[in-house]
């Protein structure tokens, strides 16, 4: 039931990264692709995950555009042959923290808005006259709409923005039997954060192990496949049930409410044990 075989999907922010797993999920999985980037395919992660088992041009496309100019996508020849589309994974956005993009402002903000957001729509908007029954569009939000790091003031905005969009969609569109969900994961193993994971001060790795200790099902972070897998089964007929949800996939770390690092010795169950 998570076939897609045959079904044309069309993903943003395919390059590399999240994206780049989920794209090559799809595929294993039948999809014909249209991959979206402002990055160029020649050096992408994609590249690199799916050559030389797939051909660009046969088993997918790839579109080098700002897939929030609405110009830009309803021109580029990648989307011109396709009057039947499937499934939209909207996975395009910017990384980093407030400081890294020059601190809060307003033209900051409004660059976080448009990759996040106006490509999410552009999209959506684009692709949902060309879906039929049973399409599916998957919105990739974050852990950061529920809880936060300091200085993440532009990145969790916008995709809280995202998650408004995803809710209202849901209920929009409905009536066309076209699902919106939202798949959020928390710290993802992708490769630039192994990298920098490798190079990590004393501080950063203070941070890496304790991030390690709270999570229940173990492992310092969540596996970019992990977060595929959940994609490929909101984008199938297997969960043709579930429109409007948000489902983290964190391995469990915002349930866990006690870190175990905050105690220097002993286990913290024990605190709820009797005294004699």
């Amino acid at each position: 039931m998570l076939n897609l075989q045959d079904k044309t999907v069309v993903v943003s922010g395919a390059a590399s990264g999240i994206g780049a797993v989920i794209a090559k999920t799809l595929l294993d999985n039948g999809a014909f692709l249209v991959c979206v980037d402002i990055a160029p395919w020649k050096d992408s992660e994609l590249n690199q995950l799916v050559t030389p088992a797939y051909k660009l041009g046969a088993d997918l496309s790839f579109a080098h555009i700002d897939a929030g100019d609405e110009r830009e996508v309803k021109s580029n020849a990648n989307f011109q042959n396709f009057s039947s589309i499937h499934g939209l994974v909207n996975c395009a956005g910017l990384l980093g923290g407030d400081l890294t993009h020059n601190g809060r402002s307003l033209a900051s903000l409004y660059k976080m808005f448009q990759a996040h957001v106006n490509t999410a729509f552009v999209l959506t908007e684009f692709c949902v006259p060309r879906m039929k029954h049973e399409g599916s569009i998957v919105n990739i939000g974050s852990i950061e709409l529920s809880m936060v790091a300091p200085g993440v003031v532009l990145y969790a905005t916008a995709k809280g923005a995202l998650w408004g969009m995803t809710v209202s969609y849901a209920v929009d569109l409905a009536k066309k039997g076209i699902r919106v969900n939202m798949v959020s994961p928390g710290d993802t193993a992708t490769q630039k954060n192994i990298a920098q994971y490798k190079n990590a001060s004393a501080m950063g790795q203070e941070y890496l192990q304790g991030y390690r200790g709270r999570t229940p099902l173990g492992q310092q972070s969540v596996d970019p496949e992990e977060v595929a897998s959940t994609v490929l089964f909101l984008l199938s007929v297997a969960s043709r049930g579930i429109t409007g949800q948000n489902i983290y996939v964190d391995r469990g770390y915002m349930r866990q409410l006690i870190d175990p690092h905050w105690f220097s010795s002993g286990n913290p169950e024990d605190i709820y044990k009797e005294k004699s």
